[in-house]
Protein backbone atom coordinates (compact mmCIF):
# COMPACT_ATOMS: atom_id res chain seq x y z
CA UNK A 1 0.00 0.00 0.00
CA UNK A 2 1.03 3.62 -0.51
CA UNK A 3 2.51 5.28 2.56
CA UNK A 4 -0.12 8.04 2.42
CA UNK A 5 -2.91 5.46 2.42
CA UNK A 6 -1.85 4.26 5.86
CA UNK A 7 -2.09 7.81 7.18
CA UNK A 8 -5.57 8.21 5.71
CA UNK A 9 -6.73 5.03 7.42
CA UNK A 10 -5.24 6.10 10.75
CA UNK A 11 -6.95 9.50 10.53
CA UNK A 12 -10.37 8.05 9.72
CA UNK A 13 -10.14 5.39 12.43
CA UNK A 14 -8.98 7.94 15.00
CA UNK A 15 -12.12 10.00 14.30
CA UNK A 16 -14.30 6.96 14.94
CA UNK A 17 -12.52 5.95 18.14
CA UNK A 18 -12.63 9.53 19.44
CA UNK A 19 -16.38 9.64 18.83
CA UNK A 20 -16.83 6.46 20.85
CA UNK A 21 -14.56 7.80 23.60
CA UNK A 22 -16.87 10.79 24.01
CA UNK A 23 -19.73 8.48 25.03
CA UNK A 24 -20.27 5.83 27.72
CA UNK A 25 -17.03 3.95 28.43
CA UNK A 26 -18.10 0.94 30.48
CA UNK A 27 -18.95 -1.51 27.68
CA UNK A 28 -16.75 -4.63 27.84
CA UNK A 29 -14.44 -5.37 24.90
CA UNK A 30 -14.92 -9.00 23.91
CA UNK A 31 -11.59 -9.37 22.11
CA UNK A 32 -9.65 -8.00 25.10
CA UNK A 33 -10.92 -9.84 28.21
CA UNK A 34 -10.99 -7.64 31.27
CA UNK A 35 -11.01 -4.40 29.29
CA UNK A 36 -13.81 -1.93 28.84
CA UNK A 37 -13.92 0.80 26.20
CA UNK A 38 -12.16 3.18 28.60
CA UNK A 39 -9.15 0.85 28.91
CA UNK A 40 -9.08 0.15 25.18
CA UNK A 41 -8.97 3.85 24.29
CA UNK A 42 -6.32 4.49 26.93
CA UNK A 43 -4.20 1.62 25.58
CA UNK A 44 -4.41 2.93 22.03
CA UNK A 45 -3.61 6.45 23.19
CA UNK A 46 -0.47 5.28 24.97
CA UNK A 47 0.58 3.14 21.99
CA UNK A 48 0.28 6.17 19.70
CA UNK A 49 2.44 8.24 22.04
CA UNK A 50 4.99 5.46 22.42
CA UNK A 51 5.29 5.03 18.65
CA UNK A 52 5.57 8.79 18.19
CA UNK A 53 8.49 8.96 20.58
CA UNK A 54 10.28 6.17 18.69
CA UNK A 55 9.69 7.92 15.35
CA UNK A 56 10.85 11.33 16.58
CA UNK A 57 13.94 10.15 18.48
CA UNK A 58 14.81 7.07 16.41
CA UNK A 59 15.36 5.23 19.69
CA UNK A 60 13.48 2.89 21.97
CA UNK A 61 11.20 4.94 24.25
CA UNK A 62 12.05 4.74 27.95
CA UNK A 63 10.21 6.18 30.90
CA UNK A 64 7.33 7.29 28.70
CA UNK A 65 3.84 6.77 30.04
CA UNK A 66 1.80 9.03 32.25
CA UNK A 67 -1.62 8.73 33.78
CA UNK A 68 -4.85 7.99 31.99
CA UNK A 69 -7.06 11.09 32.03
CA UNK A 70 -10.56 11.16 33.46
CA UNK A 71 -13.55 10.15 31.42
CA UNK A 72 -14.46 13.67 30.33
CA UNK A 73 -10.93 14.35 29.05
CA UNK A 74 -10.32 10.94 27.47
CA UNK A 75 -11.52 11.70 23.93
CA UNK A 76 -9.47 14.90 23.68
CA UNK A 77 -6.41 13.25 25.18
CA UNK A 78 -6.73 10.37 22.74
CA UNK A 79 -7.04 12.71 19.76
CA UNK A 80 -4.02 14.76 20.89
CA UNK A 81 -1.86 11.64 20.90
CA UNK A 82 -3.13 10.52 17.52
CA UNK A 83 -2.52 13.97 16.04
CA UNK A 84 1.06 13.81 17.29
CA UNK A 85 1.51 10.39 15.70
CA UNK A 86 0.07 11.52 12.38
CA UNK A 87 2.27 14.62 12.35
CA UNK A 88 5.39 12.57 13.09
CA UNK A 89 4.58 10.05 10.37
CA UNK A 90 3.69 12.71 7.80
CA UNK A 91 6.85 14.75 8.37
CA UNK A 92 9.38 11.92 8.69
CA UNK A 93 10.88 10.17 5.67
CA UNK A 94 9.43 6.62 5.53
CA UNK A 95 12.97 5.37 4.84
CA UNK A 96 14.47 7.17 7.84
CA UNK A 97 16.11 5.02 10.49
CA UNK A 98 14.14 4.31 13.64
CA UNK A 99 13.68 1.77 16.41
CA UNK A 100 10.84 -0.71 16.58
CA UNK A 101 10.42 -4.12 18.27
CA UNK A 102 9.44 -6.05 15.16
CA UNK A 103 11.33 -8.22 12.68
CA UNK A 104 12.36 -6.35 9.57
CA UNK A 105 14.39 -3.29 8.73
CA UNK A 106 14.43 -0.50 11.27
CA UNK A 107 12.69 2.09 9.10
CA UNK A 108 9.85 4.51 9.77
CA UNK A 109 7.65 3.03 7.05
CA UNK A 110 7.04 0.03 9.28
CA UNK A 111 5.54 2.31 11.94
CA UNK A 112 3.10 3.65 9.36
CA UNK A 113 1.84 0.18 8.55
CA UNK A 114 1.85 -1.09 12.13
CA UNK A 115 -0.05 1.88 13.53
CA UNK A 116 -2.61 1.74 10.73
CA UNK A 117 -3.41 -1.86 11.60
CA UNK A 118 -3.22 -1.34 15.36
CA UNK A 119 -5.68 1.54 15.12
CA UNK A 120 -8.03 -0.20 12.66
CA UNK A 121 -8.37 -3.40 14.66
CA UNK A 122 -8.89 -1.58 17.96
CA UNK A 123 -11.43 0.72 16.28
CA UNK A 124 -13.24 -2.46 15.23
CA UNK A 125 -13.03 -3.69 18.83
CA UNK A 126 -14.48 -0.45 20.17
CA UNK A 127 -17.33 -0.37 17.66
CA UNK A 128 -18.28 -3.95 18.39
CA UNK A 129 -18.21 -3.20 22.11
CA UNK A 130 -20.77 -0.41 21.82
CA UNK A 131 -22.96 -2.26 19.33
CA UNK A 132 -22.04 -0.18 16.28
CA UNK A 133 -21.53 -1.60 12.80
CA UNK A 134 -17.88 -2.62 12.49
CA UNK A 135 -16.10 -3.45 9.25
CA UNK A 136 -12.55 -3.34 7.94
CA UNK A 137 -11.40 -2.15 4.53
CA UNK A 138 -10.65 -5.11 2.24
CA UNK A 139 -7.36 -3.73 0.91
CA UNK A 140 -6.13 -2.81 4.38
CA UNK A 141 -7.21 -6.21 5.68
CA UNK A 142 -5.20 -8.01 2.99
CA UNK A 143 -2.22 -5.86 3.91
CA UNK A 144 -2.84 -6.83 7.54
CA UNK A 145 -2.71 -10.53 6.69
CA UNK A 146 0.60 -9.85 4.95
CA UNK A 147 1.91 -8.02 8.02
CA UNK A 148 0.77 -10.85 10.26
CA UNK A 149 2.59 -13.45 8.19
CA UNK A 150 5.79 -11.44 7.80
CA UNK A 151 6.01 -9.51 11.08
CA UNK A 152 3.59 -10.39 13.86
CA UNK A 153 3.68 -14.18 13.77
CA UNK A 154 7.50 -14.37 13.46
CA UNK A 155 7.77 -12.00 16.42
CA UNK A 156 5.42 -14.15 18.50
CA UNK A 157 7.31 -17.34 17.63
CA UNK A 158 10.64 -15.74 18.49
CA UNK A 159 9.33 -14.33 21.76
CA UNK A 160 7.89 -17.70 22.83
CA UNK A 161 10.84 -19.68 21.40
CA UNK A 162 8.49 -21.85 19.35
CA UNK A 163 9.43 -23.33 15.96
CA UNK A 164 6.76 -23.16 13.23
CA UNK A 165 5.36 -26.40 11.80
CA UNK A 166 7.09 -27.79 8.73
CA UNK A 167 3.71 -28.30 7.07
CA UNK A 168 2.31 -25.67 4.70
CA UNK A 169 -0.62 -23.46 5.63
CA UNK A 170 -2.36 -21.48 2.91
CA UNK A 171 -4.04 -18.15 3.65
CA UNK A 172 -6.29 -17.26 0.74
CA UNK A 173 -8.00 -13.84 0.52
CA UNK A 174 -10.78 -14.43 -1.95
CA UNK A 175 -11.79 -10.79 -2.51
CA UNK A 176 -8.26 -9.43 -2.82
CA UNK A 177 -6.77 -12.03 -5.17
CA UNK A 178 -3.92 -12.56 -2.72
CA UNK A 179 -2.53 -15.68 -1.12
CA UNK A 180 0.22 -16.65 1.29
CA UNK A 181 1.75 -20.03 2.05
CA UNK A 182 3.44 -20.36 5.45
CA UNK A 183 5.86 -23.14 6.34
CA UNK A 184 8.59 -23.79 8.86
CA UNK A 185 12.27 -24.15 7.94
CA UNK A 186 14.01 -25.10 11.17
CA UNK A 187 13.17 -22.31 13.58
CA UNK A 188 12.41 -19.87 10.75
CA UNK A 189 9.03 -19.03 9.29
CA UNK A 190 9.02 -18.85 5.50
CA UNK A 191 6.29 -17.10 3.52
CA UNK A 192 5.60 -17.29 -0.18
CA UNK A 193 3.13 -14.91 -1.81
CA UNK A 194 1.13 -17.11 -4.11
CA UNK A 195 -1.48 -19.83 -4.02
CA UNK A 196 1.02 -22.65 -4.14
CA UNK A 197 0.97 -26.14 -2.66
CA UNK A 198 -0.36 -26.27 0.88
CA UNK A 199 -1.42 -29.00 3.28
CA UNK A 200 -4.29 -27.07 4.84
CA UNK A 201 -5.79 -23.66 4.25
CA UNK A 202 -7.97 -20.86 5.56
CA UNK A 203 -9.94 -19.14 2.82
CA UNK A 204 -12.32 -16.20 2.81
CA UNK A 205 -12.66 -12.44 2.40
CA UNK A 206 -9.58 -10.55 3.57
CA UNK A 207 -11.48 -8.93 6.44
CA UNK A 208 -12.70 -12.27 7.80
CA UNK A 209 -9.29 -13.84 7.34
CA UNK A 210 -7.55 -11.06 9.27
CA UNK A 211 -10.11 -11.06 12.07
CA UNK A 212 -9.69 -14.83 12.51
CA UNK A 213 -5.91 -14.53 12.58
CA UNK A 214 -6.12 -11.69 15.11
CA UNK A 215 -8.43 -13.70 17.36
CA UNK A 216 -11.43 -11.43 16.80
CA UNK A 217 -13.86 -13.86 15.21
CA UNK A 218 -14.43 -17.59 15.21
CA UNK A 219 -12.76 -19.73 12.58
CA UNK A 220 -16.19 -20.50 11.14
CA UNK A 221 -16.03 -17.05 9.51
CA UNK A 222 -13.68 -18.54 6.90
CA UNK A 223 -13.53 -21.82 5.03
CA UNK A 224 -11.10 -24.46 6.25
CA UNK A 225 -9.80 -26.99 3.75
CA UNK A 226 -7.17 -29.70 3.52
CA UNK A 227 -5.70 -31.55 6.48
CA UNK A 228 -7.56 -30.43 9.62
CA UNK A 229 -4.62 -31.42 11.85
CA UNK A 230 -2.33 -29.09 9.91
CA UNK A 231 -4.71 -26.18 10.35
CA UNK A 232 -5.05 -26.94 14.06
CA UNK A 233 -1.29 -27.03 14.52
CA UNK A 234 -0.86 -23.63 12.91
CA UNK A 235 -3.82 -22.07 14.69
CA UNK A 236 -2.44 -23.28 18.00
CA UNK A 237 0.71 -21.19 17.67
CA UNK A 238 1.19 -18.21 19.98
CA UNK A 239 -0.47 -15.14 18.56
CA UNK A 240 -2.47 -17.04 15.95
Amino acid sequence: MQHETYLTHISHDVDRVAAIAAGPLDAPVAACPGWDVRQLVAHLGFVHRWATRAIVTGQRPTGFGGDTPGDTELAGWFRDGADGLLHALATTDPDADTWHPFPGEQKVWLWRRRQAHETAVHRWDAERAVGAAATLDAELSADGVNEYAEILLPRALSREKVAPPTTRLGLLATDADRAWVLHGDGDQLRVTHHDGRHDGALEGPAEALLLVLMGRTERAAVTTSGDAAVVEAWMGLPGL
